[in-house]
């Protein structure tokens, strides 16, 4: 097979690696919303009288495990293609 070709297959493989490293490569599902905590005092210029967390919730996306499996598995379909048609 072409070099050409093989790299033209691992091209999903290669790219989905990178947005997952660029996402912290969690090991985890998609996520569509991230929360962050903050501690917020009860008494605003008093902290000394306690502090509560806040949440707020962000909509984001960040990608989990599936993004390296499904450039994986676009990448091994673009081989399977090119296998054939070689073939023939």
């Amino acid at each position: 097979m072409n070099l050409r070709k093989v790299i033209f297959c691992l091209l999903p493989l290669t790219l989905s690696l990178w947005v997952w490293v660029q996402d912290g490569y969690r090991f985890a599902f998609w996520v569509t919303s991230v929360e962050e905590k903050k501690e917020v005092p009860i008494v605003d210029g008093m902290p000394e009288l306690g502090t509560q967390t806040q949440i707020i919730w962000e909509e984001r996306f960040v990608s989990g495990i599936e993004t390296p499996l499904v450039g994986l598995a676009a990448s091994v379909l673009l081989l399977v293609f090119f296998y054939i048609k070689l073939k023939r």
